[in-house]
């Protein structure tokens, strides 16, 4: 009874620290971080943008309270909440303005000598796109890495080759790109919640993670 009451969320007055990546932060989270902060008006929220290596590293050091990454993630010392699925397209250039979201498909074997931009090798998106590329017997040429989906974007806009990205990060706009489906398949990405996974998790981090599984995956 008094760990519940000393672990009471409208009383725990320790800073929060959510980390997430920084392409959901942009395109995911304006909405439900609003809410969050009106939700919980007395608890002091920091947001920390990582990718989703070093945000698991941070909850199971206790660094972070929470965090939302990409799976599929080892998942032996921490706790899961599944959140939504996002796709996840071929980018290619354009030589003029792009208008509207139209996705057409395009064959693997159109794709053998393309310049590919690619996330670095070290992290879990590049995974799941070598994976993907393993699967439609496809070795991308990778002539630049870079962490950030932003930054590949604007590279591809500029012509400097094509990438793979998720496509919140390109609908909605007026762009100098095309966008398409691999063969026809649709390439995902599953986002998730992760806390430490612990026998009494603090009752804010769960108030906290309940309220942004139902924000995040309402419609």
């Amino acid at each position: 009874m008094q760990h519940d009451f000393e672990n009471d969320p409208s009383t725990d007055s320790r800073p929060f620290i959510f980390a997430t990546g920084v392409t959901t932060l942009i395109y995911r989270l304006g909405r439900p971080l609003r809410l969050l902060r009106k939700q919980y008006p007395k608890t002091e929220i920091r947001v920390s943008v990582g990718v989703t290596e070093e945000i698991v590293h941070g909850v199971v050091d206790r660094r972070f309270d929470l965090g939302l990454i990409s799976l599929p993630f080892p998942e032996e010392n921490i706790r899961v909440i599944p959140l939504f699925e996002e796709e996840l397209l071929f980018v290619r250039p354009s030589a003029t303005r792009v208008r509207g979201g139209h996705i057409s498909t395009i064959r693997p074997s159109e794709l053998a000598s393309v310049p590919f931009l690619l996330y670095p090798k070290r992290s879990n998106m590049r995974s799941v796109i070598d994976h993907f590329f393993d699967e439609i017997g496809l070795t991308p040429h990778v002539i630049m890495e870079a962490d950030d989906t932003e930054a590949i974007k604007r590279l591809v806009e500029s012509g400097f080759g094509c990438s793979i990205l998720p496509e919140h990060a390109l609908r909605g706009q007026t762009r100098f790109y095309h966008l398409h489906r691999i063969g026809g398949h649709r390439l995902m990405r599953k986002q998730a919640l992760a806390m430490a996974k612990t026998d009494y998790p603090p009752k804010l981090t769960q108030s906290i993670a309940n309220f942004l599984q139902t924000t995040l995956t309402e419609r």
